[in-house]
């Protein structure tokens, strides 16, 4: 069947609408859902409901090629310049199914729980829409177009967030849109970044040249992580989950914690364990260091996610908020086994079976308990814990599922949680053992610190919804309701116990036939990879770990019970809101301010000032020119006049007794030359006859002659 959406075979790569098909749906779909809500609100519902099974049935379709080896292609139109696609391998299909699968479960249960609310059919229209953004980011083959699906998604969740429009929740879809925006521009960035200095963005091993980048690698790695951490809801950028998640709908709190919050961890897997890494042709090379300190990184961040997560989620009274903070902490296991594959490098496969594996158990039990708390909450209208209690007989198809959901999360032997937390031990083992570095031997033991208090308000939050007694204020409300649990709800319950317990009973089928295909399209080792296929989970050291984590559990119970911890209410300042979030925005704000009102009143002082500064410098220029300046300058051309003249009378007086004196000069020499002369006229002694009376001329020609006369003699001799 998946065949009559191909357009051309080639290889292991087939060129298919149904990519395209798949996202396209629901964003029709959508489109649909508003239109048909105008005439009928039953048509509506059926619409809604129809969209998510098409849905599925074509992720179904598209999941079965990927088994059978085949990455499934599709071109879309170039935007800026940069080539965009669809590119699905089998990790993104398994993303793909389990997301049709949870949405058609959610939007089924939505039909009871949104049936006494306002702003249906915005409901459906916005619950749909998410859909195909959140697909889109699964079978994107670049990080361009995983980006604008991304962003889709971010917006149309908006409207769940605020769906009920109270200050509460307009307050909370405020953080969700700041962060998500904020957290859009950061991928943003790296992925401008990295089309810049690479000339693609396509998600593929790119770590041969990405390392050349130098510092700049590093960066676009930070912007990445920080874009898609916001949405996988990483310590200290989770602030909106546990706010938004307590006022949106609840089948959509399944959705942004089943599903939506995975966007940001596939986003940081394939940035982690795929583009930061090195091609398989050089998977024997010495660059897997630039990943393992990668990983080494994340790792951490994920330990303080899970155990701040942890913490705050014992202390929690409202029920949605505590199953929020789950997610966190959840998120952290997650990311934690992405860190770990990332550290361990080309020998990682066991990082990536324990995180591939979680996402696929933490989006069924979570969103579960979600959906089925929202039967409960739709007929009471109640998240206290403190208020609630004895409703296991009112609701025995709730009872059951949410226990096998906190079976699940809690890693209890035979459901979904135990096989994907042993491997994410595993990993952390392993992790600890390439090195032995002392940090990591920490987190291996935070890790089972983790799952003592999962166990905890695990416990915490299923006894005080089911067990114990029915306060009489219930029995009213349920009496006043007068609803059973619809078919609808008992399809939802049903379906969610038998996903986890085959999850939990089948892992074995489950690794061979999904996680190391997917692990296969990462550069991995075969051996490893073998390795994982074949690894078991019910060796008695397996089990060993799981029951410290269980009595842990217990005794943390017992403890935070017995001293009423769980009633705990921190000081507001001490969380990442208070002290992190609103003084960074209050020194912001004011300097931002100070400095906006600084611009603004210079301006201002300007634009009104500069008439009277120009009248007055125009005043100051005419006396200045008129009065100063005038007589300056009449003082500084007699001045200049006065020297030029005296100047003058000094050189002409300086040349007239130069030349006075050489004329004197001339006529003292002349008058001496003269009495050299012979002459009749003048003195009487010169008219004597003697030897000084014979002419000066001739007395030169004799001494010649006998110059001459001498020098001849000479030559006789």
């Amino acid at each position: 069947m998946a065949e009559l959406f191909a357009i051309e075979f080639n290889d292991h790569v087939l060129t298919s609408y149904l990519p395209l098909l798949i996202i396209a749906t629901p964003l029709i779909g959508s489109l649909a859902i508003g239109l048909t809500g105008f005439f009928s609100a039953t048509a509506r519902n059926y619409l809604a409901v129809a969209v998510t099974i098409v849905t599925l049935v074509l992720s179904v379709f598209l999941f079965t090629l990927a088994v059978q080896g085949y990455t499934a292609y599709f071109d879309l139109p170039a935007l800026a310049g940069v080539d965009m696609s669809l590119r699905v391998d089998m990790t993104g299909s398994v993303f793909a199914l389990f997301t049709a699968i949870i949405w058609f479960l959610a939007t089924l249960a939505s039909v009871p729980y949104m049936h006494f609310e306002n702003k249906q059919t915005r409901y459906y229209v916005f619950l749909i829409m998410s859909l195909g953004g959140c697909l889109g980011v699964f079978l994107s083959g670049d990080f361009l177009s995983l980006f604008l699906f991304f962003e889709l998604m971010t917006l149309a969740a908006y409207a769940l967030v605020v769906h009920m429009q109270t200050d509460e929740a307009m307050y909370a879809g405020g953080n969700y849109l700041y962060l998500g925006i904020i957290g859009g521009l950061a991928l943003l960035s790296g992925i401008i970044l990295l089309n810049n200095n690479l000339g693609t963005v396509t998600i593929a091993p790119l770590l041969e040249e990405i390392i050349n980048l130098g510092t700049l690698s590093a960066v676009i790695a930070l912007l990445m992580i920080i874009g898609f951490g916001v949405k996988a809801g990483m310590v200290p950028l989770h602030i909106w989950l546990p706010q938004a998640h307590p006022v949106a709908p609840s089948p959509a709190s399944a959705l942004l914690s089943g599903i939506m919050i995975k966007t940001g961890a596939y986003g940081i897997i394939r940035v982690s364990t795929m583009l930061y890494t090195p091609s398989m042709e050089m998977a024997e090379s010495g660059l897997w260091f630039y990943t393992q300190n990668f990983g080494h990184i994340i790792i951490w961040i994920s330990i303080i996610t899970m155990l701040f997560a942890a913490l705050m989620a014992v202390i929690q009274s409202n029920a949605k908020k505590l199953l929020a903070y789950s997610s966190i902490s959840q998120m952290g296991y997650i990311l934690m086994g992405v860190g770990s594959a990332a550290y361990l490098g080309f020998e990682g496969p066991m990082g990536f079976g324990g995180f591939s594996y979680h996402i696929i158990n933490h989006a069924f039990f979570k969103a579960g308990m979600f959906m089925l708390f929202g039967i409960i909450y739709a007929r009471l209208h109640e998240k206290n814990l403190d208020n609630l209690g004895g409703l296991w007989r009112k609701f025995p198809f709730t009872f059951a599922a949410f226990a096998v959901c906190a079976a699940g999360i809690m890693g209890i032997p035979g459901f979904n949680g135990y096989v994907s937390k042993t491997l994410l031990h595993h990993a952390i083992v392993y992790a600890y053992e390439v090195n032995y570095l002392p940090d990591l031997w920490l987190a291996e033991k935070l890790f089972m610190l983790t799952s003592g208090l999962t166990v905890c308000y695990i416990a915490k939050l299923f006894i005080n919804i089911f067990l114990g007694e029915r306060p009489a204020e219930l029995d009213l409300k349920l009496e006043k309701d007068g609803r059973g649990e619809t078919w609808a709800e008992r399809l939802v319950a049903i379906s969610f116990i038998g996903v986890i317990s085959f999850l939990g009973l089948f892992s074995p089928y489950m690794l061979q036939n999904v996680i190391v295909p997917m692990g296969s399209t990462f550069t991995y080792s075969a051996y490893k990879l073998d390795y994982l296929a074949n690894t078991g989970v019910w060796y008695p050291q397996d089990l060993l770990g799981i029951a410290i984590g269980l009595s842990l559990g217990t005794i943390f119970y017992y403890f935070f019970n017995k001293k009423g911890l769980f009633k705990y209410e921190p000081p507001a300042a001490l969380s990442v809101e208070g002290s992190v979030y609103r003084p960074a925005t209050l020194i912001l704000g004011r300097v931002f301010t100070k400095t906006g009102r600084t611009i603004d009143d210079t301006l201002n002082m300007g634009f009104h000032g500069a008439p009277v500064l120009l009248e007055k410098t125009s005043v100051a220029t005419a006396f200045l020119d008129q009065s100063i300046l005038r007589n300056l300058g009449m003082q500084m051309v007699g001045a200049a006049a006065a020297g030029l003249e005296f100047i003058y009378s000094s050189w002409t007086g300086l040349v007239r007794k130069t030349f006075s004196g050489i004329g004197q000069l001339f006529r003292s020499i002349f008058m001496l030359l003269f009495k050299f002369d012979y002459s009749a006229r003048g003195d009487k002694r010169f008219q004597i006859i003697n030897i000084s009376n014979i002419d000066f001329d001739l007395y030169i020609v004799l001494i010649v002659i006998g110059a001459i006369l001498a020098t001849s003699l000479l030559f006789l001799l």
